[in-house]
Formats: C-alpha cells, sequence, structure tokens
C-alpha cells in the first residue's frame, strides 16, 4: 500500500544528487589536474637545467644554459610565468670541477581557480635534479 506523501519523481531526485555531486568532484579533479602538471613541469625543468648546466663549456655559459633549458622545458608545458624561479646550487667551486655535484630547483606558485565563495587558493610546486659533473671532464 502507498501513501500519498512517499510519491517522488525519481527523475527529478537523481538530477539533484547528481549535481550536488558532480560539482564538487570535478572542482577537486580540475585542481588536482591542475597541480599534478605544474609538478610534472618543475620535474622536467629541474632535470633538463642540471644536465644542460654540466654539459656546458664554463660556468658563466653553464648558468645561462641551465635557466634557459628550465624555462623552455616549463613554455613546453605552458607553464612558464612570473611565479616560475630557478636555483642553482653546487658542491665544489668552481661549478664545473669534475666529480662535483650541481643541482637545480625549479619552484613555481600556482594559483587554482576555484568557485568566488571557496576564495583563492594558492600552491607551491618545486622539483630539484641533482646531475654529477664527468669525472673525466678538463678542467
Amino acid at each position: 500500500m502507498k501513501f500519498k506523501f512517499e510519491e517522488g519523481n525519481v527523475i527529478v531526485e537523481f538530477i539533484g544528487i547528481t549535481v550536488a555531486l558532480l560539482i564538487p568532484i570535478s572542482i577537486v579533479a580540475s585542481a588536482s589536474l591542475t597541480i599534478a602538471q605544474s609538478y610534472l613541469a618543475t620535474d622536467i625543468a629541474a632535470r633538463n637545467g642540471s644536465r644542460a648546466f654540466v654539459i656546458s663549456g664554463n660556468d658563466a655559459i653553464a648558468n645561462h644554459d641551465a635557466r634557459s633549458a628550465a624555462n623552455l622545458a616549463m613554455q613546453d608545458y605552458k607553464a612558464l610565468d612570473k611565479h616560475v624561479s630557478v636555483s642553482i646550487s653546487c658542491t665544489k667551486s668552481p661549478c664545473l670541477t669534475p666529480g662535483g655535484f650541481v643541482t637545480v630547483s625549479v619552484s613555481r606558485q600556482i594559483d587554482l581557480s576555484l568557485p568566488v565563495n571557496l576564495g583563492s587558493r594558492s600552491v607551491l610546486v618545486s622539483a630539484q635534479h641533482t646531475a654529477i659533473v664527468d669525472e673525466l671532464r678538463s678542467p
């Protein structure tokens, strides 16, 4: 026996629940994909920068080559903007001393596009890669 107050419209309830669940899930998925894409870009930029540094002729050229390689990798992923920073550190002086290690760190501040009522959020994504200067390199 069905009571009159138990009748409902299944289609309307399904659409309401679906919309209530899909909107938050799509926001979280979009933010997650943005962060993942930025991490991939910074990781590849750091790797390319450190490799470009250790194969360069001298320290001045190496510094420029590493930054150019990192920026080019970020540009490939459409992630090059004013929030990208590249830093280079060495274990030996001069940096291209055989057997030394060169570490290139790339970081990017990304702004997540969230709905108005959630405010604005930003996340710092960074990666670093260390490369060794070839032992057989002529000083």
